[in-house]
């Protein structure tokens, strides 16, 4: 055998070693006319109540756009489009935010704005119908912002929202007061920190019980001028409602141009590790592993760390194959950089990630930003919304789920004492071979987006021996006998419903 032949056999076997093909991963591309261009952000649920999910895109030019999920897929059916509100108005938008500001158990829409135009709240009536409503310092402040976490912080039943800004402006904390006002936090150790955040979330990462903040910032500037890579940071929240912000540790030490974050608990013990997207091409994403007390440990040696050398901003996790098994899809692109591809990591055993590299998510190339996940058809498969930005007029990509394989299950919450959809609750699922899954309830995903106000699980060929929910009110659940390939809505503290699909 010649030289090259074996140098040839030796990279077939390692692909084969290393690569994880398609047949598990298999997407088809939804063509819809009139997809936004330029998009940055996007935030995916359900606006009109009719049980589908919508799509709600920020983009650089006009933001007030939505796509309305109003048929079935399998009807032979897509999307229509419609607009948020009359009053268009031209905002330069890299975050969408769909919450329920008001406890009125819908989906209300929040925007970010930057360079002189406020932040933006529309209110729903329930009915997918939207109307501009100013509320208090929230929609008041000039500020630019590139992107906002949604949390009850202050655990009152409501949620909060931190929104981080850009070039050294102060990040802000806005209290809701129920009723969908909100008064800024005149205290906090983001006051004079001269961040350059592009996003943020909440979560218990010391297990106190009180919801802390991470921050992913950008670079340092100097009079304008670049001056350096920046660091993330920490605030841990207090029993008196306050912060101390954490100065110590690899995850607020490391200079990065960091763009997105997610807080996931990959390994399924129960806290919140935190995985960073990194935007220059000299740096890698970085995993940081809680070791449950709020002490992190950077994981180096994992597909998901090493290896990578892109301008990463969103990321989106979930089990993509349903095998019971958390995946990662990693959008890409900057100025400046030609076409690249998205990643696509496959979850296997003991935390390992291999890198997919033929399903189509994975292999047209663009230049990307945020990136959401969501059941869109209903059929149990988490489908992908990606923002293309390319030249501020590509158009986005929604990829539609094939698998057809593998049993899951989808739960939607209903707080009562908690915040109306239960965001900050923990839910772990034990399948009948004994195996243990959990997912910690946060919509933000990466940068300027949010997945689906659904907790799905793949369960690969197994059933469900239990599921335990713990709410952010401190009220737990436990449910037996439920059925796989169903979904259910939770009501806090009381009865757990089927249903259609």
């Amino acid at each position: 055998m010649g030289q090259v032949m074996r140098w040839a056999l030796v990279l077939i076997l390692s692909c084969f070693s290393t690569c994880v093909l398609a047949q598990d991963f298999s997407f088809k591309k939804l063509n819809l006319e009139g997809l936004p261009q330029g998009s940055r952000g996007v935030s995916i649920a359900d606006l009109d109540g009719n049980g589908l999910l919508d799509i709600v895109v920020a983009t650089q030019v006009d933001s007030t756009q939505l796509l309305g999920n109003t048929i079935h897929f399998n009807e032979g059916k897509t999307f229509r489009r419609a607009s948020i509100a009359e009053n268009k108005l031209q905002a330069w938008s890299e975050s969408v935010h769909t919450v329920d500001v008001d406890n009125d158990h819908d989906m209300d829409i929040f925007f970010t704005t930057q360079f002189g135009v406020p932040n933006l709240l529309y209110l729903n009536d329930g009915n997918g119908n939207f109307s501009p409503t100013n509320a208090g310092n929230l929609t008041e402040d000039l500020t630019n912002s590139p992107g906002a976490c949604w949390c009850d912080y202050d655990l009152d039943g409501d949620l909060d929202v931190f929104v981080v800004n850009r070039d050294g402006e102060d990040d802000n904390l806005y209290i809701n007061d129920g009723r969908g006002m909100f008064k800024k936090a005149n205290t906090g150790p983001w006051i004079g920190n001269k961040g350059d955040g592009r996003a943020c979330g909440w979560g218990d990462l010391n297990g106190d019980g009180f919801p802390d903040l991470y921050v992913a910032n950008f670079v340092v500037k100097d009079d304008g001028k670049f001056t350096g890579k920046h660091r993330n940071y920490l605030f841990l929240g207090l029993p008196n409602g306050n912060f101390r912000e954490q100065q110590e540790g690899t995850l607020v030490e490391e200079l990065n141009a960091s763009y997105g974050v997610s807080l996931i608990d990959y390994d399924h013990d129960m806290d919140l590790d935190i995985y960073v997207t990194n935007v220059s091409i000299s740096d890698e994403n970085a995993l940081y592993q809680n070791s449950g007390s709020g002490n992190f440990r950077k994981i180096t040696d994992n597909g998901i760390t090493y290896e990578v050398r892109r301008p990463s901003k969103g990321q989106t996790w979930g089990d993509f194959n349903n095998d019971g098994q958390l995946d990662l899809y990693v959008a890409n692109g900057t100025e400046g950089y030609p076409e690249i591809q998205n990643f696509f990591f496959s979850g296997g055993p003991n935390r390992s990630y291999k890198r997919v590299y033929n399903t189509l998510p994975a292999v047209e190339g663009h230049i990307s930003a945020g990136t959401a996940s969501g059941d869109l058809n209903r059929n149990g498969n988490l489908d992908i919304y990606v923002c293309n930005w390319g030249g501020e007029a590509e158009p986005d990509d929604c990829y539609i789920n094939q698998n057809t394989t593998n049993n899951w299950v989808i739960f939607q919450l209903k707080g009562m004492e908690s915040n109306s959809y239960g965001i900050g609750s923990w839910v772990k699922l034990t399948t009948s071979d004994g195996a243990v899954q959990t997912r910690y309830f946060i919509r933000e995903t990466g940068y300027g987006s949010e997945n689906a106000p659904e907790i799905h699980f793949g369960l690969s060929t197994h059933k469900i021996a239990k599921v335990e929910l713990i709410w952010p009110s401190g009220i737990r659940q436990e449910m037996k006998n439920l059925d796989s390939n169903q979904i259910y809505r939770v009501t806090e503290g009381k009865a757990i419903k089927k249903m259609e699909k």
